[in-house]
């Protein structure tokens, strides 16, 4: 891994318990994924009884061969793909929920903006939804364009995202209170993180549930 870990393993003393290694790329890289597998296997030889683990999320998923004793599941435990597509195409089933719901409803005629910068500006007259969530609460900025559940429809987000709120384009005026579903039902992390140029783990890590601000993130069981 080249971080915190050892070039060689030294005898344990007797309060080792274990041993463990980490993996550079085992999303992306087989064979140097394999490569560590092989020198982890030949170092560990020697201990007997010690534990070894080395899989994560991606190695658990696609390489028996690096599971040893143990493994050490991170994002998959959240039904999120480690390789960034369709966690269907792992079998996995994607257990977070993010929630919040429309708070204002208005009208934009042509030529009308929202958001910081004008970076939306209706061509026509159009309704647009108001959500209480923003980048403080870990909808970040660079996911203008993304997808969102209004009311069970996918909705795009629309304008530059505030730190408390964000806009969606509607095709009608709704109600206030109308559901919003940020994450869940179809509407994947991984889309999001694809929209802003990033990995599932950074949006899934920075979520901030302020109190009020969102009905609930919550993992599904």
């Amino acid at each position: 891994m080249g971080r915190c870990g050892l070039s060689e393993v030294p005898a344990p003393t007797r309060d080792v318990v274990g041993v463990m290694s980490h993996l550079a790329s085992a999303e992306a890289d087989p064979a140097f994924t394999q490569l560590q597998v092989d020198r982890f296997r030949e170092a560990t030889a020697p201990l007997g009884s010690l534990t070894r683990h080395l899989a994560n999320s991606a190695a658990t998923l696609r390489y028996a061969e690096a599971c040893f004793d143990a493994v050490r599941c991170g994002i998959a435990l959240y039904g999120i793909s480690p390789f960034g597509g369709d966690p269907a195409d792992e079998e996995l089933r994607p257990a977070l929920r993010w929630e919040s719901y429309i708070a204002l409803v208005k009208r934009l005629e042509a030529g009308e903006s929202t958001g910081y910068g004008r970076r939306y500006v209706a061509d026509r007259a159009a309704w647009i939804g108001i959500v209480p969530v923003g980048y403080a609460d870990g909808f970040r900025r660079d996911m203008t364009g993304t997808e969102v559940l209004v009311d069970g429809r996918r909705r795009r987000v629309v304008g530059t995202i505030s730190m408390d709120a964000l806009a969606v384009l509607l095709d009608s005026e709704l109600a206030a209170g109308t559901p919003v579903t940020l994450v869940g039902d179809g509407i994947r992390i991984e889309e999001h993180a694809n929209v802003a140029g990033t990995i599932g783990y950074e949006i899934a890590t920075g979520l901030n549930t302020r109190s009020g601000r969102a009905r609930r993130v919550a993992v599904d069981g």
